[in-house]
């Protein structure tokens, strides 16, 4: 039993959901790493007025739809090749200081070890998910 009927879509129609979903997507990231920084540059300036978990849901809803249609199309796209990052040391820098500013109330060491662990998890991610060998 279907909950949702939904109109027959054409392949056309949705490729080019397909190509706005991936719009929406890139300036949903953009905005939201722009709330970020500003929720950590002074608390309380984004998150009083938009939940930020409501915005992480619709990024994942956007990019669930784009994951059901390139499957249903078998669209796949070849790994990319990771080049040097010249802006990734400021953007390291950056991320430091912001978690290092909403940890204020801790002591510094415990904000020293909880910042550079943090830091420490992100490398590991990244590198688990943009390892050339897989």
């Amino acid at each position: 039993m279907r909950i949702l009927k939904l109109p027959p879509f054409n392949k056309d129609a949705l490729l080019i959901i397909y190509k706005l979903l991936y719009d929406a997507l890139f300036l949903l990231l953009i905005s939201f790493i722009a709330m970020l920084i500003a929720e950590g540059a002074l608390p309380g300036i984004v998150s009083s007025h938009i939940s930020l978990t409501r915005v992480v849901i619709v990024i994942l809803l956007v990019l669930l739809s784009i994951i059901w249609i390139g499957k249903k199309f078998q669209l796949t796209y070849a790994a990319p090749v990771i080049k040097k990052n010249k802006p990734l040391p400021v953007l390291i820098l950056l991320a430091f200081l912001l978690m290092g500013n909403s940890l204020l109330k801790f002591a510094l060491w415990e904000n020293m070890i909880i910042t550079l662990t943090t830091l420490f998890l992100f490398f590991l991610f990244y590198q688990i998910i943009f390892d050339p060998k897989n």
